[in-house]
């Protein structure tokens, strides 16, 4: 795939720019990073604000077997990233055609459940059709000669994310990192209260630093001065660092450091002592745990949020209004009933689930109390 940076639009219409003329031309792959400024009449730190950061791609294609396959490739591609390296897992769908991209023929979302149980639109893919090609008269001559309009698509995700991770994983103490994502893995914190301490403290913790550097690990050295380390524990925590590595004269002297977590799981111990022989490798065995045990956390919290086979509108509304979570129910597919939940609850349809996702025994009967031609995930949102 090709980034075109000089690229400033953040509508589909970026495709006018690009030169198709033969089918030899296709696809078109553009891969754009922006900053964009729109309207927004309240705004949301990270989730919705007058500037923001994103990454969208627009891609041209000669079939529109092609424009969808590559629309379900990049909500892939985002499902992966949340659920690998954020630790956040999503539930991947359509969108309704009330909740999809204006003029796209389908919309794809990657939605996830925050810790207040409410539901995020972390990502959209979109197969835009040939709508936007006829608009702007973007064609491609066949190998029979014959000149038609190409399939377009057209995806992206942005700052919203940096919201995402803080409302999924974090707590009242601040910031809880995937190892994946944390600018630094882990954080040493030297203990001394001596010149004498100091140099033998500092000293260890050079060479934990190299270790763990030599093991690919991202590794900062507290040697702050002016700050004692119950500061310096509070600064990290609150940061996100996901471990953190404390030494005192007492820790050289027994060659060993204090882990601590950020996460633990209930249950778990959040310190633990490790020998500095062969630290860089248990770090790594570490870091890889909590990476896991995150995803399993939010995975949990998910499942424990969402309830299955609802049709009473009484039940759903008490849900709504309660727990909140994903609520799965039956739609008889009118857009009018879909709007009159959404009108009298304030939750929508996130996303008609992939097959995955769906119950193994869908609701048969909509909200509505008309028969059902497919199950629904509906949650409040931001």
């Amino acid at each position: 795939m090709i980034g075109y940076p000089g690229l400033q639009s953040d509508h589909p219409e970026v495709l006018k720019s690009v030169s198709v003329h033969s089918y030899r031309d296709l696809p078109v792959l553009l891969n754009q990073w922006a900053n964009v400024v729109r309207w927004e009449m309240r705004t949301r730190p990270f989730l919705r604000t007058t500037e923001f950061l994103w990454q969208v791609g627009h891609t041209a294609h000669a079939t529109l077997d092609e424009a969808e396959e590559e629309t379900r490739r990049m909500l892939g591609v985002y499902r992966t990233f949340m659920e690998d390296w954020m630790a956040m897992p999503v539930i991947t769908g359509l969108k309704t055609d009330a909740e999809r991209f204006a003029g796209a023929l389908r919309t794809y979302a990657c939605e996830g459940l925050m810790k207040d149980n409410k539901a995020l639109q972390a990502g959209t893919s979109h197969n835009l059709g040939q709508n936007f090609a006829r608009a702007f008269d973007v064609r491609y001559q066949t190998e029979e000669g014959e000149h038609v309009h190409v399939w377009s698509t057209s995806w992206g995700v942005s700052t919203r994310l940096v919201g995402a991770l803080i409302m999924a994983h974090g707590d009242d103490s601040g910031l809880i990192l995937p190892p994946r994502l944390a600018p630094y893995e882990v954080v040493v914190v030297p203990i001394w209260r001596d010149d004498d301490q100091r140099s033998v403290v500092l000293e260890a913790g050079g060479r934990i630093q190299a270790e763990l550097e030599a093991e690919g690990i991202r590794v900062h050295v507290d040697v702050r001065e002016g700050l004692n380390p119950g500061s310096k524990y509070y600064d990290w925590e609150r940061r996100g660092v996901p471990l953190r590595l404390e030494i005192g004269p007492r820790d050289v002297a027994a060659e060993s450091v204090m882990a601590v977590r950020r996460f633990t799981p209930p249950g778990d111990d959040r310190k633990t002592p490790l020998s500095v022989a062969g630290l860089g490798a248990r770090v790594r065995q570490v870091l890889v745990a909590i990476q896991g045990e995150l995803l399993a956390a939010a995975r949990e919290r998910r499942e424990s949020a969402s309830v299955r086979g609802v049709e009473d509108p009484a039940q759903f509304r008490d849900l709504v209004d309660g727990q909140g979570g994903f609520i799965f129910t039956g739609w008889c597919g009118a857009a009018a009933c879909e709007q009159k939940v959404k009108d009298d609850t304030k939750a929508t349809i996130r996303v008609i689930p992939d097959e995955e996702f769906r119950s193994d025994e869908a609701p048969s009967r909509c909200l509505c109390g008309a028969p059902s031609k497919g199950e629904a995930v509906r949650a409040r949102a931001y």
